[in-house]
């Protein structure tokens, strides 16, 4: 797909449901970018900010892979003593809906 890899819907999802909890890899700001190599990869536009130490998380499972938009039909918390992020439906969602978050307002593509 031209957005990205994208997550779909394959039935119906009422809203309140949690679709997915992921483990996450947590990544230190000197491993990300003070080497450069994360940050410069393709793996750049699938983490998370984790924390506020400049720390970045990969979310296992399909976590890292829902596509962004303005108009997110799936919401989702970080829980950093489980190292996790849950993912749930912020309204009911139809089979073969794409499921989307917001990634931030600082976004670019």
């Amino acid at each position: 797909p031209a957005v990205g890899r994208g997550v779909f819907a394959t039935c119906d999802i009422p809203a309140g449901e949690v679709i997915e909890i992921s483990p996450v890899l947590v990544l230190g700001e000197e491993e990300y970018t003070g080497r450069k190599k994360v940050e410069a990869s393709q793996l750049r536009g699938y983490v998370f900010t984790w924390g506020r130490d400049g720390s970045m998380a990969v979310a296992l499972g399909i976590g890292s892979l829902f596509n962004h938009s303005t108009s997110p039909n799936i919401t989702y918390s970080l829980d950093y003593t489980q190292y996790t992020i849950s993912y749930r439906t912020a309204k009911p969602i139809q089979r073969g809906e794409e499921l989307c978050i917001f990634y931030g307002h600082s976004v670019r593509f």
